[in-house]
């Protein structure tokens, strides 16, 4: 039996695991760069750049080295990583030390030790990539089966981004029902305080509460919460 496709078969099930369990994205990414660096031959460090709200960041990174080498991409605005964020397309380098595509980028990574590196495209649907998998390597070049089994790690890391994404415009959705049901219930107290107070029935009550926001330029959550809060204040006149 092939020791080594055992092996990457146990890590990429590992993987596939990780994804139903109850982890941050950059909690599950970290996961996807560690068994990157365990599972693909020539790599040595491995991270997750991903692109959010206009915004370049390393998300997950195996070590110091991932960070520092991304930071020389973002800031020089070129190199494998943009290059496959942009294009949507594998991006490879050999030997950075004969690359000739990226010169501002190559000098300081080569600078860190960096001899070869990997960019693979995290592709979620028809948006485009939404981040990219940056291997490097500090001893041999990347070669085709690198590359191949840099591929296999694409999805379950394309699938925690997606994931993650999909929870957080949820989690906005929720928190923005929460906010309306307790501007809706704030509302409801102070209208029974003014009803109470002026003898009024509902829409009377209402219309008090938003001619009174609009007299003193407050929102109309903020002043019921604050006639709830101190009604003499606001009811007195």
């Amino acid at each position: 039996m092939d020791e080594p496709t055992d092996a990457l078969e146990d890590e990429l099930g590992e993987l596939a695991g990780l994804l139903l369990a109850n982890e941050t994205l950059e909690t599950m990414l970290g996961h996807v760069a560690h068994i990157a660096v365990r599972a693909i031959p020539s790599c040595d460090a491995a991270g997750v750049t991903l692109f959010e709200r206009d915004q370049l960041t390393t998300a997950a990174a195996s070590g110091p080295l991932v960070r520092r080498v991304d930071e020389h991409q973002y800031g020089t605005d070129e190199g494998p990583c943009l290059e496959s964020l942009r294009t949507g397309e594998l991006r490879r380098s050999a030997s950075l030390e004969a690359d000739t595509r990226w010169p501002k980028f190559r000098a300081p990574a080569i600078r860190e030790g960096v001899v070869s590196c990997l960019s693979l495209p995290l592709v979620i649907g028809n948006h485009g990539p939404a981040g990219v998998l940056n291997l490097y390597s500090q001893n041999r070049p990347f070669g085709k089966t690198d590359e191949e089994i840099g591929r296999r790690f694409v999805a379950p890391a394309s699938v925690a981004v997606a994931n993650a994404r999909a929870y957080a415009k949820a989690r906005a959705v929720i928190e923005q029902l929460e906010e309306a049901l307790k501007s809706r219930d704030v509302i409801g107290q102070a209208k029974g305080i003014i009803e109470a107070r002026e003898h009024c029935g509902s829409d009377e009550a209402f219309e008090r509460l938003r001619d009174l926001s609009q007299h003193r330029n407050v929102k109309l959550r903020d002043l019921a919460a604050a006639i709830v809060e101190s009604p003499d204040t606001y009811l007195s006149g």
